[in-house]
């Protein structure tokens, strides 16, 4: 049994072993990053409104704040992605996440605007790191049958985090006027669950492969999987592979190499979700409270309940109506809602909900492909940095739009505002539509053959 696809069209070991509890628990330990990163921005959708009179924070320092996670997470997609294809997916795996605790606990203690900028960009590029070390050591270690799901499941735990920080925001806004500082730093423990389960999780066999080091590739692969390997198809692995870069030299290796389509593909697809949806989700019960709803806190509680429930039906079908089917039917859904708000006459405050409950309910069931799709798309040795890429530019335009948002709201209003939105999901649709290929059956050899 080989790691790779034979010369003659042979499955690949690890593409097709059978799901076992080793699996199992990848796929639990991957979910902690994007669990705190959905944690830590939803929590600063409740908090927001009290650290502005706190910390006297104008619309210039809103933005900012509200901005300044995301753009760590470009830094540290871009920069850690190469990073990690150079020196394996196993140290940076803990790394990160050690420095997620540090800064997040610290949070509790600023005093002044610049000093909570400065920890939300440090805990954005750590968040950052995460998702290509995460999606890539998920990719490599799990069967090609869990691929899909397993890769989704990680937006899941992103939007599980997400609603789970807005019901315990909720619930300490009883602590008073310091109750934003408990809301920050809660992200400190769920961020010290991931990390202690972390703890032996094995470096990638396909990475050691593709570096040359058999004798661990194997020793990983019998340990974990109850395999044996060959030297022979482990060398098979290492010379398909071993052509990248050293470290940021591989931003330069994935073009060179010819994945510009696949980066240029899932850079603007996954813009075109997170752009209008980040936006909204950092100021929604400003949003809703414009739209006349009362209750913000408790109607966004719910939205984004509804919408956790939106990627779980993305995971459940993503092997089964396929990658694109998935992707250009939620582009749909979502430009249909938002249209919606952006024109129609809404007196009803449940109507007002509904539609935002829809907007995050397809735009979830979407978004699992923003790991599924770079995963795929690119090799072993550039599956890292193509994901880095994609992560990078995807918060170029979150950033940009959660920045701006506010700024826009006072000159446009919510309505145009949410018009920009709609501009923004057609661009996903027609990219889509003309770029995405169709994945769900084939090996990683091939699927990232097809570029």
């Amino acid at each position: 049994m080989s790691l790779t696809s034979s010369t003659t069209g042979g499955a690949s070991s690890l593409d097709d072993a059978p799901v076992s509890s080793f699996h199992r628990r990848i796929m639990v330990v991957a979910m902690g990053g994007p669990f705190c990163d959905g944690y830590l921005l939803g929590v600063m959708g409740v908090a927001l409104g009290l650290i502005t009179p706190a910390l006297a924070l104008d619309t210039l320092w809103t933005g900012l704040i509200a901005a300044s996670v995301l753009v760590g997470v470009f830094i540290g997609g871009a920069v850690f992605g190469p990073i990690t294809d150079r020196v394996g997916r196993h140290l940076m795996y803990v790394l990160n996440l050690a420095t997620f605790v540090v800064f997040s606990a610290l949070q509790f203690f600023v005093t002044e605007a610049w000093q909570l900028l400065v920890l939300r960009l440090l805990i954005g590029i750590a968040i950052g790191a995460d998702y290509p070390i995460a999606s890539a050591l998920t990719t490599e270690l799990v069967p090609r049958r869990m691929r899909g799901p397993a890769l989704s499941g990680l937006v899941l735990a992103w939007w599980v985090g997400y609603g789970v920080s807005y019901w315990v925001g909720w619930a300490l806004t009883g602590l008073g006027d310091d109750s934003w500082r408990w809301m920050l730093a809660s992200g400190t423990v769920p961020a010290l669950i991931f990390l202690f389960m972390r703890a032996g999780i094995p470096e990638s066999p396909r990475w050691l492969a593709s570096r040359g080091r058999m004798d661990e590739a194997k020793a990983v692969v019998r340990k974990h999987l109850g395999q044996e390997v060959s030297d022979e198809e482990l060398l098979a692995e290492g010379r398909q592979e071993q052509r990248g870069g050293s470290g940021l030299g591989n931003l330069v290796e994935i073009f060179k190499r010819g994945y510009t389509v696949p980066v240029v593909f899932c850079s603007v697809f996954w813009i075109c979700q997170v752009a209008p949806a980040f936006a909204v989700r950092s100021f929604q019960p400003q949003m809703l409270s414009a739209f006349g709803v009362g209750s913000t806190y408790g109607a966004s509680a719910l939205i984004t309940t509804i919408a956790v429930a939106g990627i779980g039906l993305g995971l459940v079908v993503v092997n089964r109506i396929g990658r694109r089917s998935l992707l250009i039917s939620s582009f749909v859904c979502i430009n249909v809602s938002l249209i919606a708000l952006a024109v129609l006459p809404l007196h009803w405050a449940f109507m007002v909900v509904a539609l935002f409950a829809a907007f995050q309910f397809f735009e979830a069931a979407g978004s699992g492909l923003q790991f599924v799709y770079p995963s795929e798309l690119f090799p072993t040795d550039l599956r890292a940095t193509g994901v880095g890429i994609a992560t990078a530019m995807s918060r170029v335009g979150s950033a940009t739009s959660t920045f701006l948002l506010p700024i826009a709201a006072d000159d446009l209003g919510v309505r145009g505002t949410l018009g920009i939105a709609v501009a923004i999901t057609l661009v996903g649709l027609v990219v889509s539509y003309f770029l995405a290929p169709e994945t769900k059956d084939l090996g990683l050899t091939e699927a990232s053959s097809r570029s």
